[in-house]
């Protein structure tokens, strides 16, 4: 943005998210200006876009106009090639749209493009007018315009971000730092950090103030990194840093322990939250490795090590050395012959979670989501073993056994319920899976051993395929939808491919990530993209389900968002309803009845 525009702006680029650093210039006309002028100007500069027209002297509401050039130069060649012998002399209002799209430089770009997208297709222009406060009523001051695709992109790069972050401190989040480590070489030193007595603190001060005390221990971490180093919050109360010593390698472990020392002695200062002065408490557990090293096991090491420090009495810094050979050995990674195994003895177990429509509360459908059942380890989320299959080159075959088991488990419920038996089931695939050439006779086949007709299955796509990966499924997506199988695209904004993916895809379904629906009732920001990815999915004719409503604020959050647009349906999954529950257990839940009103037998799609 240039500095005239910065001033005629009122220098409004400091808000965060805002549109102000997206303004571009945009040239000024007067409604009685003539068209062969105008033009003449876009004729002449193939880079010109747009141009904005001064409020007419006969509006009382003095609102700006937009002249963009494509419209504008489509109506000058005119129908028979006269346009221009016939428009010339006329003013430029004729062909002014008056109706532009207007926002602030303060409007944020979810806003932004939430207002783009809710406006009639016709009336998508790529460009909208910035005007700042006062411009409105005075057709003096320097206006500014917005391209859609930098607001498009921007809101894309926002969103990504936001994945690989932590909502309440700000650092990044698990997922980011795994993904980091992973790609970390040695020497490094990872640090792990647990807050001491944490719970007594929430349960003596309230979470609010407990969320206070990670915010403030977030803030030290963060000034105890150097660039280049990663702070992260892995969940709860636990944090975790990646440093790159700068000493030689023979002082690498003298370096981490007076560097744990310092971090301890940062993180031991009284909190002071208002008039209340807490005691900082916090234990720190390092682990260095200077050759060849296993990620897992230098996390492991650490953790075990922070964990050595709070049985000692907390407030203190324990240190071990990692290296090609860790001293604590890293989990066991299964091969694929374990993995067979598992599937042949049925270890590998479902568990379902309700989609209900917000408004009624009425069964939509359920999530197949898969465990392990561990002859060692015990019942095993999702994340405890989906990355060891995946390295194993064994999604495909575990997609294979959960759409199988899915789908006989849906075939007894409709046996046992009839009408009261969900309409359908979403069972989830992965980059594998989606890719293998004989996807659809696979599925369909699938289906016709269970006896359930195609309408019965929703295909929930990943939300790690890369525009490449859909790309080279989109033949197998379009049969599958073809042959009556929904096709849902989920963790909607949880990254840029998403937004794409809804652009190049034909879709029956989308589901919102969890961590905006999480955040919709604190962060106006989470509740304005939230808005604007239901009313996209909705203006591509695909239907909404909005994960993470995980208390009943968040199911009002929603029922409010559908009321908002009738004839519209809006579902929810989250713990609200229900946690994930073997199949036993759910049948029970919907034949009592939920919190929620009566489930009434319904065919509605998602």
């Amino acid at each position: 943005m240039s500095a005239d525009l910065r001033a005629a702006l009122g220098d409004r680029t400091g808000g965060a998210g805002d549109v102000a650093p997206l303004v571009r210039p945009v040239g000024v006309l007067d409604p009685t200006d003539p068209c062969e002028d105008v033009d003449q100007a876009f004729r002449t500069d193939p880079a010109l876009g747009c141009l904005a027209v001064r409020p007419r002297a006969e509006d009382p509401h003095r609102r700006w106009g937009l002249v963009s050039r494509g419209p504008f130069l489509t109506a000058m060649a005119g129908r028979l090639g006269y346009g221009r012998s016939v428009n010339a002399r006329r003013p430029i209002s004729a062909f002014t749209d008056w109706d532009a799209l207007v926002v602030s430089p303060g409007t944020t770009v979810a806003r932004a493009a939430q207002l783009v997208l809710a406006r009639d297709r016709a009336a998508r222009y790529s460009e909208v007018l910035v005007l700042a406060e006062g411009e409105h009523d005075d057709d003096g001051g320097q206006p500014g315009h917005l391209e859609v695709e930098d607001v498009l992109r921007d809101l894309a790069a926002e969103l990504a971000h936001k994945a690989l972050t932590d909502p309440l401190t700000g650092l990044a989040n698990r997922e980011h730092f795994l993904e980091r480590l992973a790609a970390a070489h040695p020497p490094l030193a990872l640090v792990y950090v647990d807050v001491d007595d944490f719970k007594a603190i929430n349960d003596s001060f309230g979470h609010a103030t407990g969320d206070q005390v990670l915010q403030r221990v977030a803030s030290r971490l963060r000034g105890a990194v150097r660039p280049g180093d990663l702070a992260a919050r892995l969940g709860g109360d636990e944090f975790a840093l990646l440093l790159r010593p700068p000493a030689p390698e023979e002082r690498v472990v003298a370096w981490a322990q007076e560097v744990g020392q310092r971090l301890l002695s940062r993180l031991t200062e009284p909190v002071q939250l208002g008039g209340r002065v807490l005691p900082g408490q916090a234990s720190v557990g390092v682990a260095v490795s200077t050759g060849g090293f296993d990620p897992t096991a230098l996390l492991h090491e650490a953790d075990l090590a922070m964990y050595g420090a709070k049985a000692a009495g907390g407030s203190r810094c324990a240190v071990v050395e990692g290296g090609a050979a860790p001293s604590i050995t890293a989990a066991h990674a299964p091969d694929r012959t374990e993995l067979h195994a598992a599937v042949a003895q049925g270890r590998f177990l479902l568990h379902f979670q309700p989609i209900v429509e917000v408004g009624s509360g009425r069964l939509a459908s359920t999530e197949a989501l898969v465990r392990w059942d561990h002859p060692h380890r015990g019942l095993l989320p999702p994340a405890a073993f989906l990355g060891d299959v995946a390295a194993a080159g064994f999604g495909a075959e575990l997609d294979a056994h959960v759409l199988r088991t899915a789908l006989a488990q849906q075939a007894r419920w409709v046996a046992a319920l009839g009408e009261a038996a969900p309409p359908c089931v979403n069972v989830n695939l992965s980059v594998p899976g989606l890719l293998r050439g004989d996807l659809v006779p696979q599925v369909l086949a699938e289906l016709d051993r269970a006896g359930l007709p195609p309408r019965a299955l929703r295909v929930e796509l990943p939300e790690i395929a890369t525009t490449a990966h859909v790309a080279a499924a989109s033949a197998s997506l379009s049969a599958l939808r073809a042959a009556g199988v929904a096709v849902v695209l989920d963790d909607v904004g949880s990254g840029a491919a998403g937004l794409a993916h809804l652009r190049d895809l034909q879709l029956d379904g989308v589901k919102i990530d969890r961590r905006y629906v999480m955040g919709m009732l604190t962060d106006e920001r989470d509740a304005a993209v939230v808005r604007m990815l239901v009313e996209m999915a909705h203006g591509l004719g695909a239907s909404v389900t909005a994960e993470g409503a995980e208390t009943p604020a968040h199911l009002q959050a929603l029922r409010d968002l559908a009321a908002e647009r009738p004839g519209r349906r809006l579902h929810a999954q989250g713990f609200a309803i229900s946690r994930p529950v073997p199949p036993e257990q759910l049948t029970a839940a919907w034949t009592t009845g939920w919190d929620l009103p009566a489930p009434a037998p319904a065919t509605g799609a998602l």
